[in-house]
């Protein structure tokens, strides 16, 4: 990566980044503590957005990775060969319908998570394991190893995946 800087006397600096893609980002701080942000497509300007201080010390934050480091692959190809995401549909008869996730203790017994609902197309996202019951015809989305996969399913009775 290659940064450049110049003084814009009077004005105050100017940065132009050359991105692995061939475009250039380009900075411009202000004396003022203003900023703006262009994206450069050869000599046309694609982008551009102003910032205040406080925006940009909040972005500057979060490019540094200050708030969120994201998983190494290595790490995350680990995880994943470990955790498995199902989706099971509630068949007629199943031990599950017409009772809530607490209910259940779904968690508890079979160590999968409950992490949505399909309920004929509309999404329930971390559904309240109280409050929402699980209906026939629902796509249960659940989180487990293999083995806390089939403990459900085995709990489930009447389910399909």
């Amino acid at each position: 990566m290659e940064i450049r800087e110049v003084d814009l006397p009077g004005i105050g600096k100017k940065y132009s980044i050359r991105l692995k893609e061939g475009r250039n980002l380009v900075l411009v701080i202000y004396n003022t503590g203003r900023r703006e942000i262009y994206l450069m497509q050869d000599e046309e300007t694609s982008c551009v957005f102003d910032l205040t201080e406080e925006e940009a010390k909040d972005l500057g934050f979060l490019l540094a990775g200050a708030m969120y480091q994201p998983i190494k692959a290595e790490k995350m190809e680990l995880i994943l060969k470990e955790v498995v995401m199902e989706w099971v549909k509630v068949e007629v008869g199943s031990n599950l319908a017409n009772k809530t996730i607490a209910e259940l203790q779904i968690r508890r017994v079979t160590g999968v998570s409950v992490i949505a609902i399909d309920r004929k197309g509309r999404i329930i996202p971390s559904p309240d394991p109280y409050k929402e019951r699980i209906e026939v015809g629902d796509i249960l989305i659940v989180v487990g190893t293999r083995q806390q996969i089939n403990k459900f399913l085995e709990l489930c009775g009447r389910c399909s995946t």
